[in-house]
């Protein structure tokens, strides 16, 4: 299996910490899940997928939940 390496921000790091451990799965095991459903979503609605990401509701929702 090979591996792969790419930066994250500290907060989204820390939410995926706690995330490990109210889950007990370890942090290559949801990657992992995440890039399964990631890809599967991709694959059957396309691009579409991303526009609730960028959609700047979703980005002041999510800056109103940040303590």
């Amino acid at each position: 299996m090979q591996r792969l390496c790419f930066p994250i921000p500290p907060d989204l790091k820390k939410r995926f910490e706690i995330m490990c451990e109210e889950t007990k799965l370890q942090q290559s095991q949801l990657m992992l899940m995440a890039l399964h459903s990631l890809l599967a979503n991709y694959e059957s609605k396309g691009s579409f997928i991303f526009v609730d990401l960028i959609a700047p509701e979703h980005r002041e929702s999510r800056k109103k939940k940040s303590p």
